[in-house]
Protein backbone atom coordinates (compact mmCIF):
# COMPACT_ATOMS: atom_id res chain seq x y z
CA UNK A 1 0.00 0.00 0.00
CA UNK A 2 2.87 2.26 0.77
CA UNK A 3 5.09 1.50 -2.76
CA UNK A 4 1.56 2.40 -4.57
CA UNK A 5 0.81 5.30 -2.66
CA UNK A 6 4.59 6.30 -3.20
CA UNK A 7 4.34 5.58 -6.67
CA UNK A 8 1.11 7.17 -7.29
CA UNK A 9 2.38 10.52 -5.45
CA UNK A 10 5.33 10.52 -8.14
CA UNK A 11 3.50 10.11 -11.17
CA UNK A 12 1.28 13.15 -9.87
CA UNK A 13 4.26 15.09 -9.67
CA UNK A 14 5.58 13.63 -13.04
CA UNK A 15 3.04 14.13 -14.47
CA UNK A 16 1.49 17.29 -13.45
CA UNK A 17 4.46 19.30 -12.72
CA UNK A 18 7.69 19.89 -13.85
CA UNK A 19 9.25 18.32 -10.55
CA UNK A 20 11.69 16.15 -11.68
CA UNK A 21 11.23 12.73 -10.99
CA UNK A 22 13.98 10.21 -12.04
CA UNK A 23 12.58 6.95 -11.44
CA UNK A 24 10.61 4.13 -13.66
CA UNK A 25 7.03 3.76 -12.15
CA UNK A 26 4.65 1.43 -13.40
CA UNK A 27 1.40 2.85 -15.09
CA UNK A 28 -1.25 0.86 -14.20
CA UNK A 29 -4.38 0.80 -11.98
CA UNK A 30 -3.64 0.89 -8.52
CA UNK A 31 -0.65 3.47 -9.30
CA UNK A 32 -3.12 5.58 -11.82
CA UNK A 33 -5.67 5.79 -8.76
CA UNK A 34 -3.27 6.54 -5.74
CA UNK A 35 -1.94 9.18 -8.41
CA UNK A 36 -5.22 11.24 -8.91
CA UNK A 37 -6.00 10.39 -5.09
CA UNK A 38 -2.59 12.58 -4.23
CA UNK A 39 -2.84 14.83 -7.12
CA UNK A 40 -4.04 17.71 -4.95
CA UNK A 41 -0.67 16.98 -2.43
CA UNK A 42 0.83 18.70 -5.91
CA UNK A 43 -1.23 21.78 -5.36
CA UNK A 44 -0.64 21.99 -1.35
CA UNK A 45 3.15 22.37 -2.52
CA UNK A 46 2.38 24.66 -5.38
CA UNK A 47 -0.06 26.84 -3.48
CA UNK A 48 2.63 27.10 -0.22
CA UNK A 49 5.67 27.57 -2.23
CA UNK A 50 4.10 30.28 -4.14
CA UNK A 51 2.53 32.31 -0.66
CA UNK A 52 5.83 31.49 0.83
CA UNK A 53 7.96 33.79 -2.14
CA UNK A 54 4.79 36.47 -1.73
CA UNK A 55 5.15 36.66 2.18
CA UNK A 56 8.77 36.85 1.45
CA UNK A 57 9.00 39.71 -1.04
CA UNK A 58 6.16 41.40 0.78
CA UNK A 59 8.87 41.27 4.09
CA UNK A 60 12.42 41.85 2.73
CA UNK A 61 11.64 43.95 -0.12
CA UNK A 62 10.03 47.03 -1.00
CA UNK A 63 8.59 45.49 -4.61
CA UNK A 64 4.73 46.62 -5.41
CA UNK A 65 1.91 44.04 -5.44
CA UNK A 66 1.94 43.61 -9.57
CA UNK A 67 5.92 42.58 -10.09
CA UNK A 68 5.16 40.06 -7.07
CA UNK A 69 1.78 39.06 -8.59
CA UNK A 70 3.94 38.68 -11.80
CA UNK A 71 6.69 36.94 -10.09
CA UNK A 72 3.90 34.53 -8.16
CA UNK A 73 2.58 33.63 -11.51
CA UNK A 74 5.33 32.77 -12.97
CA UNK A 75 6.55 30.68 -10.08
CA UNK A 76 2.86 29.05 -10.68
CA UNK A 77 3.50 28.02 -14.34
CA UNK A 78 7.06 27.01 -14.18
CA UNK A 79 6.14 24.62 -11.44
CA UNK A 80 3.46 23.15 -14.38
CA UNK A 81 5.84 23.59 -16.85
CA UNK A 82 3.47 25.70 -18.82
CA UNK A 83 1.49 21.91 -19.22
CA UNK A 84 -1.68 23.90 -18.52
CA UNK A 85 -0.90 26.93 -20.73
CA UNK A 86 -0.51 24.93 -23.34
CA UNK A 87 -3.93 22.88 -22.96
CA UNK A 88 -5.34 26.03 -23.07
CA UNK A 89 -4.47 27.67 -25.94
CA UNK A 90 -5.08 24.19 -27.90
CA UNK A 91 -8.42 24.47 -26.23
CA UNK A 92 -9.25 28.35 -27.59
CA UNK A 93 -8.28 27.57 -30.88
CA UNK A 94 -9.98 24.22 -31.06
CA UNK A 95 -13.65 25.62 -29.75
CA UNK A 96 -13.64 29.28 -31.64
CA UNK A 97 -12.73 27.60 -34.90
CA UNK A 98 -16.69 26.87 -34.76
CA UNK A 99 -15.97 23.89 -36.39
CA UNK A 100 -17.45 20.28 -35.94
CA UNK A 101 -16.51 17.60 -32.72
CA UNK A 102 -13.66 15.87 -34.79
CA UNK A 103 -12.60 18.66 -36.54
CA UNK A 104 -11.84 20.55 -33.49
CA UNK A 105 -10.59 17.57 -31.64
CA UNK A 106 -7.56 17.41 -35.16
CA UNK A 107 -7.54 21.14 -34.06
CA UNK A 108 -6.47 20.61 -30.47
CA UNK A 109 -4.01 17.95 -31.75
CA UNK A 110 -2.07 20.65 -33.82
CA UNK A 111 1.34 21.47 -31.79
CA UNK A 112 0.92 24.97 -33.24
CA UNK A 113 -1.16 28.07 -31.84
CA UNK A 114 -3.56 30.07 -33.46
CA UNK A 115 -4.84 33.29 -33.34
CA UNK A 116 -7.61 32.75 -31.20
CA UNK A 117 -5.33 30.44 -28.98
CA UNK A 118 -3.06 33.02 -28.63
CA UNK A 119 -5.72 35.28 -27.41
CA UNK A 120 -6.92 33.12 -24.77
CA UNK A 121 -3.57 32.72 -23.92
CA UNK A 122 -3.20 36.51 -23.19
CA UNK A 123 -6.35 36.85 -21.29
CA UNK A 124 -5.47 34.36 -19.27
CA UNK A 125 -2.11 35.25 -18.32
CA UNK A 126 -2.67 38.95 -18.06
CA UNK A 127 -6.06 37.78 -15.71
CA UNK A 128 -3.86 36.34 -14.07
CA UNK A 129 -1.45 38.59 -12.93
CA UNK A 130 -4.07 41.32 -12.80
CA UNK A 131 -6.09 39.76 -10.07
CA UNK A 132 -3.60 38.50 -8.08
CA UNK A 133 -2.10 42.20 -7.53
CA UNK A 134 -5.45 43.18 -6.48
CA UNK A 135 -5.32 39.87 -3.82
CA UNK A 136 -2.19 40.06 -2.50
CA UNK A 137 -2.53 43.17 -0.18
CA UNK A 138 -5.53 42.73 1.50
CA UNK A 139 -5.98 38.74 1.48
CA UNK A 140 -4.96 36.02 3.29
CA UNK A 141 -2.26 34.12 2.19
CA UNK A 142 -4.00 30.58 3.05
CA UNK A 143 -6.49 31.40 0.49
CA UNK A 144 -4.12 32.08 -1.90
CA UNK A 145 -2.39 29.28 -1.02
CA UNK A 146 -5.81 26.75 -1.57
CA UNK A 147 -6.47 27.75 -4.67
CA UNK A 148 -4.38 25.67 -6.42
CA UNK A 149 -5.38 22.40 -4.28
CA UNK A 150 -8.85 23.00 -4.76
CA UNK A 151 -8.67 23.21 -8.44
CA UNK A 152 -6.84 19.68 -8.61
CA UNK A 153 -9.46 18.21 -6.17
CA UNK A 154 -11.93 19.63 -8.97
CA UNK A 155 -9.58 18.38 -11.61
CA UNK A 156 -9.89 14.97 -10.27
CA UNK A 157 -13.45 14.92 -9.90
CA UNK A 158 -13.59 15.82 -13.82
CA UNK A 159 -11.45 13.46 -14.45
CA UNK A 160 -13.38 10.33 -13.13
CA UNK A 161 -16.72 12.19 -13.87
CA UNK A 162 -16.00 13.06 -17.62
CA UNK A 163 -16.22 10.36 -20.38
CA UNK A 164 -12.73 10.92 -22.76
CA UNK A 165 -13.12 12.66 -26.14
CA UNK A 166 -10.96 10.15 -27.86
CA UNK A 167 -10.00 6.49 -27.53
CA UNK A 168 -6.41 7.35 -27.68
CA UNK A 169 -4.24 9.24 -25.94
CA UNK A 170 -2.62 9.52 -22.42
CA UNK A 171 -5.44 11.14 -20.81
CA UNK A 172 -7.51 8.53 -21.79
CA UNK A 173 -6.07 6.10 -21.07
CA UNK A 174 -5.42 7.30 -17.65
CA UNK A 175 -9.11 7.74 -16.83
CA UNK A 176 -9.55 3.98 -18.18
CA UNK A 177 -7.54 3.16 -15.72
CA UNK A 178 -9.16 5.17 -12.57
CA UNK A 179 -11.12 3.45 -9.87
CA UNK A 180 -13.45 5.77 -9.03
CA UNK A 181 -14.64 3.81 -5.44
CA UNK A 182 -11.29 5.11 -4.42
CA UNK A 183 -11.30 8.58 -6.33
CA UNK A 184 -14.25 9.62 -4.59
CA UNK A 185 -13.74 9.55 -0.85
CA UNK A 186 -10.43 10.49 -1.38
CA UNK A 187 -11.93 13.62 -2.95
CA UNK A 188 -14.45 14.33 -0.16
CA UNK A 189 -11.48 13.80 2.43
CA UNK A 190 -9.44 16.54 0.59
CA UNK A 191 -12.04 18.61 0.39
CA UNK A 192 -13.14 18.28 3.66
CA UNK A 193 -9.19 19.50 4.67
CA UNK A 194 -9.41 22.44 2.45
CA UNK A 195 -12.86 23.66 3.39
CA UNK A 196 -11.63 23.21 7.21
CA UNK A 197 -8.42 25.38 6.82
CA UNK A 198 -10.07 28.04 4.71
CA UNK A 199 -13.27 28.17 7.61
CA UNK A 200 -10.53 28.37 10.24
CA UNK A 201 -8.41 31.23 8.90
CA UNK A 202 -10.78 32.98 6.51
CA UNK A 203 -14.21 32.29 7.51
CA UNK A 204 -17.22 30.31 6.36
CA UNK A 205 -17.63 32.90 3.55
CA UNK A 206 -14.62 31.82 1.90
CA UNK A 207 -15.13 28.47 2.79
CA UNK A 208 -18.34 28.28 1.05
CA UNK A 209 -17.58 30.29 -1.64
CA UNK A 210 -15.42 27.59 -2.63
CA UNK A 211 -16.97 25.25 -2.49
CA UNK A 212 -20.13 26.52 -4.40
CA UNK A 213 -17.61 27.59 -7.23
CA UNK A 214 -16.02 24.23 -7.26
CA UNK A 215 -18.90 22.44 -7.62
CA UNK A 216 -20.73 24.46 -9.90
CA UNK A 217 -18.08 24.84 -12.72
CA UNK A 218 -16.76 21.64 -12.63
CA UNK A 219 -20.48 20.23 -13.47
CA UNK A 220 -21.18 23.28 -15.72
CA UNK A 221 -17.70 22.71 -17.25
CA UNK A 222 -18.14 18.68 -17.94
CA UNK A 223 -21.57 19.34 -19.84
CA UNK A 224 -19.82 22.19 -22.13
CA UNK A 225 -17.13 19.57 -22.70
CA UNK A 226 -19.89 17.45 -23.44
CA UNK A 227 -21.47 19.53 -26.01
CA UNK A 228 -18.39 20.75 -27.97
CA UNK A 229 -15.82 17.77 -27.65
CA UNK A 230 -17.76 14.97 -26.93
CA UNK A 231 -16.01 14.59 -23.43
CA UNK A 232 -12.47 15.74 -22.02
CA UNK A 233 -8.90 15.11 -22.94
CA UNK A 234 -5.97 16.54 -21.58
CA UNK A 235 -5.61 19.45 -23.05
CA UNK A 236 -9.36 20.45 -21.72
CA UNK A 237 -8.22 18.66 -18.32
CA UNK A 238 -4.84 21.58 -18.30
CA UNK A 239 -7.15 24.46 -19.51
CA UNK A 240 -9.79 23.43 -16.32
CA UNK A 241 -7.04 23.50 -14.46
CA UNK A 242 -5.94 27.04 -15.08
CA UNK A 243 -9.08 28.26 -15.77
CA UNK A 244 -10.34 27.40 -12.45
CA UNK A 245 -7.41 29.28 -10.47
CA UNK A 246 -8.21 32.13 -12.01
CA UNK A 247 -11.96 31.41 -11.37
CA UNK A 248 -11.02 30.67 -7.61
CA UNK A 249 -8.74 34.01 -7.56
CA UNK A 250 -11.56 35.89 -9.17
CA UNK A 251 -14.16 34.64 -6.40
CA UNK A 252 -11.79 36.42 -3.61
CA UNK A 253 -11.81 39.62 -4.94
CA UNK A 254 -15.28 39.80 -3.51
CA UNK A 255 -13.47 39.42 0.04
CA UNK A 256 -10.78 41.82 -0.49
Amino acid sequence: MANRALGGLLLAFQFFSSIPVHKEIDVKKPQVTAMYSLLPVVGVLMGAITSAMIWFLQDATDIGPLLIAFLAASTLWAMTGGLHLDGLADTGDAYFSYQDKDKRLEIMGDPRIGAFGAMVLIFAIAGKIIVLAELIPSVSLIALAAVPAASRIGLSILSVAAKPAKTEGLAAYFQRQIDGKTIVPAMFGWSLVVLATLFIFCGWAVALAFFAVVAFATVAYKKWCDKNFGGVTGDLLGAYAEGMELLLWGTLLFFA
